[in-house]
């Protein structure tokens, strides 16, 4: 008897981790062997709270004891909001919503739906007017 496997919260975090530069297509070519179907791709590999941990350490340059609070308390609220049905509108990882919700052997089963845009630095503004010295 085949089961279906539901989309977790997790694994939809995971699905929009996927570096953009490293397509999923190509992903899925060097890890799929030739006799396999063109039916069957292959997923890239989770991301684990410690990679996570590790990347943002990277970007931001902060103390990995800290970045591990931060992330973890993130995590948390995120995972609270869905819990409450929230959808997510978050610059750097898109528009979140839930498309279904089950409940099977005490545990919920959310399926999301994420819309994600081209990837966009923040440009620092300019102020509207020079600093004028007051003395």
């Amino acid at each position: 008897m085949a089961t279906t496997k539901k989309t977790s919260t997790a694994s939809a975090a995971k699905t929009a981790a996927v570096p953009k530069a490293v397509p999923a297509t190509a992903a899925a070519a060097d890890s799929v062997d030739s006799s396999a179907t063109d039916s069957v791709e292959a997923r890239p590999p989770a991301l684990k709270i410690r990679d996570l941990v590790s990347r943002v350490v990277e970007v931001s340059g902060a103390k990995r004891k800290d970045v591990k609070e931060i992330v973890e308390a993130t995590l948390t609220v995120l995972g609270d909001a869905l819990g409450r049905g929230e959808d997510f509108n978050l610059p750097g990882f898109g528009r979140t919503r839930i498309a279904r919700t089950t409940e099977k052997d005490g545990a919920s089963h959310l399926t999301l739906k994420v819309r994600r845009g081209p990837h966009r630095k923040k440009e620092p503004t300019e102020p509207l007017a020079d600093e004028e010295d007051d003395s």
